[in-house]
């Protein structure tokens, strides 16, 4: 990692003090203006901060030893982020070199010995590419048109995988697309999703402050364009949008052409981004190919792309395995695995939704080559947001 970034990060502390740990979009700006060029640098430093860590580290509420704190703070990141433990940690300790609580770096975690290698799995080829499915836009009330959809064949598929470190992603289980869909193309882009805002515009909730912009006021949150981290807008996939915001999107486009758009469930989601598929992606088990079909940390550049640039999967859907994450329908269940998950496909919900936590599907330009394949997941609260994560739509009739 930059130490550039983390030396920037220690000079602001001592010159603007802790509180500056408060103040996300002041500290933000600060560290943009300085260091501009260390784009992933700085989203690892904000994105701890979104997750409290400096308020965790200033606090220690248990009054645990420095490197302790440090390494249960890391495993937090590591869980709640899906980072590397590389990543989370050197995130952890440049808060901590900043806000003074340790005097040096934490020592790395002793890595776990390395169990016996497993026999070589033979790798399974991707299948030769089917015939284009058909897409359609739908029109909306004033005449424009909606995001490119493509309609997805009812089938039955194989989802999550037994060979999972992950028990969330566990057991590998059949599912029964009963009904055809459709799902969007891309990712919804910067220039589909400001029409929505605009054409619901409200009073801006900077009026509230960065504590409600951050933290609050959902409902005028839905009305505010987001931020697109000075990448540039258009065709870029929209980032900086949470669960709520994405379900008020598809709403909207329900209520503009009058067919029912939603977010896709998981399972529509992973049936989607397989494509008739039983490999690790959908473009083979091969993880040098991946580079032809996504936006990953190795070679995005520090930043999302406009969204078609790389290779689609055999059902022509483009950037599922990375350019941002994806928000699905699912909640998170508060036993892992997918036992008792639905065998049709559809949203796995409790009757009380309040709070809830909500699942995540893709890849991004932030994360690592081998973070996320097909049926890789994980739980964000509804009400995150962040430079890397995105959602498209899913319309059913």
């Amino acid at each position: 990692m930059e130490p550039t970034v983390r030396d920037t990060l220690r000079q602001l502390i001592v010159q603007h003090g802790r509180a500056l740990s408060d103040d996300p979009p002041r500290c933000e700006t600060m560290l943009r203006d300085l260091c501009g060029h260390h784009q992933p640098e700085i989203a690892l430093l904000i994105s701890a901060l979104q997750q409290r860590v400096p308020a965790a580290l200033l606090a220690n509420a248990a009054g645990l030893p420095p490197p302790l704190l440090v390494d249960q703070l890391r495993q937090r990141l590591t869980k709640e982020l899906f980072l590397t433990a590389e990543a989370a940690q050197w995130a952890v300790e440049t808060w901590a070199l900043a806000l003074g609580i340790v005097a040096q770096p934490a020592p790395e975690p002793a890595a776990a010995p390395e169990p016996p290698p497993k026999p070589a799995k033979k790798s399974k080829p991707p299948p030769p590419p089917p015939a284009p499915l058909p897409t359609f836009r739908d029109r909306l009330k004033d005449g424009s048109e909606g995001p490119e959809m493509v309609r997805l064949p009812a089938g039955r598929f194989l989802m999550g995988g037994d060979d999972t470190a992950y028990a969330s992603e566990r057991p590998q289980h059949e599912v029964h697309i009963a009904q055809p869909f459709a799902i969007g193309r891309f990712p919804v882009t910067f220039e589909e999703y400001d029409r929505f805002v605009l054409a619901n515009q409200r009073p801006p909730a900077a009026k509230h402050g960065w504590r409600s912009r951050i933290f609050g006021r959902e409902e005028d949150k839905q009305h505010e364009l987001p931020n697109d981290e000075g990448w540039g807008r258009g065709r870029r996939p929209v980032m900086n949008v949470s669960w709520n915001e994405a379900v008020a999107y598809c709403s909207w486009l329900t209520e503009q052409t009058g067919r029912i758009y939603r977010l896709p469930s998981e399972a529509e989601w992973e049936y989607a981004c397989r494509a008739g598929t039983e490999t690790r992606w959908s473009c083979g088990d091969d993880e040098k190919a991946l580079s032809d079909h996504a936006w990953f940390a190795e070679n995005s550049g520090g930043k999302a792309h406009p969204v078609g640039e790389k290779r689609p999967n055999p059902w022509g859907l483009h950037d599922l395995h990375g350019n941002v994450l994806e928000w699905v329908q699912d909640q998170d269940q508060r036993d892992p695995g997918y036992q008792g998950a639905p065998a049709d496909g559809s949203a796995w919900e409790e009757i009380d939704a309040a709070g809830a936590l909500r699942v995540v599907r893709g890849g991004s330009w932030f994360s690592p080559t081998r973070a996320w394949c097909c049926y890789s997941r994980i739980p964000y609260k509804p009400g995150t947001r962040h430079a890397a994560l995105g959602f498209r739509c899913a319309r059913v009739r």
